[in-house]
């Protein structure tokens, strides 16, 4: 497999400089291909390589399909350049949204973050309608788990929030503004229960506060068991005067508690931003205080069940 390897380098050093590939390289990869289909070895070594061929030998990957197989469970090239190759847009597109939705449920290594990546470029011409796109990726067994993998992909990789006075670059506002439109067609998807789990990992991302706290808070009604509830509950904190921010918080309390220490933190950031909401006057105070304090008291905090709400 090195020699093979090394060809394909070769290989690499001549199309980039124009000469095309060598038809003797493209023979041997065939060959592999028949040989020792499935081999993971040869999977990897071709697959890493698949944007080159792709790019330079059209005729060639035409004629074989199995290069492009993303079946679950069985090495391919395809499978190996999502797993260890660098982005590529064209090479993504050549896959197509059946493989690649097919991908994300079946959990291959890489296709979260390669078709994420894609997603935040601002481009829907990939999956096409966002909300049939979340739709068609949960009906399937395993749904739930693949589409919150992927809106957590799509986090990960959603530009984080900026020092203040810092303005994003127009790339990343184009992230933004893709990374808000996908978690909307994502609520609006009519999901299965735990599908929005990972939107907790929108917390850092540079989503304007207001955009963040309405997504937020309508995943934590739909998945109150959000990753990242710490930060979620941080975050919202800082909003005592937005009703999103107190019902988010109400919201995650309900959660099962991963373990002891992370049911604390929600506990204090919740509790500070009910104090915070209750010192404001009257016509100033969310809607939300009250259920956000019954929401504390069943929590554990009994001592709020002794303390009158502000009036006046």
């Amino acid at each position: 497999m090195r020699a093979l390897g090394c060809l394909l380098e070769y290989a690499a050093a001549r199309a980039l400089a124009g000469t095309g590939l060598p038809d003797d390289v493209l023979g041997l990869v065939a060959g592999a291909l028949a040989a020792r289909s499935g081999d993971e070895a040869v999977a990897t070594v071709i697959g890493v390589r698949l944007p080159l061929l792709h790019r330079h030998a059209a005729e060639f990957t035409a004629a074989h399909p199995e290069l492009y197989d993303l079946a679950p469970g069985r090495a391919t090239p395809a499978a190996a350049w999502l797993r260890w190759g660098g982005h590529d847009p064209l090479l993504l597109a050549a896959l197509g949204r059946t493989r690649l939705l097919h991908a994300v449920r079946g959990h291959l290594p890489g296709a979260d973050r390669h078709l994420a990546r894609a997603l935040l470029t601002g481009t829907d011409d990939l999956l096409g309608d966002p909300v049939t796109a979340w739709g068609e990726l949960a009906a399937a067994p395993g749904g739930a788990a693949a589409a919150s993998r992927l809106l957590a992909a799509l986090a990960v990789h959603a530009p984080r929030r900026p020092e203040p006075g810092t303005p994003l670059e127009p790339a990343a506002r184009t992230a933004v503004a893709a990374a808000a439109r996908w978690w909307t067609a994502a609520l609006d998807a009519g999901l299965p229960p735990g599908a929005l789990a990972a939107a907790g990992d929108f917390a850092d991302t540079a989503l304007d506060d207001t955009v963040w706290l309405a997504r937020a808070r309508r995943s934590a009604a739909h998945t109150p068991a959000q990753t990242c509830a710490s930060d979620i509950a941080e975050r919202a904190a800082a909003h005592p005067r937005e009703d999103d921010a107190l019902l988010l918080a109400a919201h995650l309390l309900t959660r099962p508690a991963p373990d002891p220490w992370h049911d604390v933190e929600v506990r204090a950031h919740a509790r500070t931003l009910l104090l915070a909401a209750e010192a404001l006057p009257a016509p100033d105070r969310p809607a939300g205080a009250e259920r956000l304090r019954r929401a504390l008291v069943e929590a554990g905090e009994v001592d709020l069940a002794r303390t009158k709400s502000t009036t006046g």
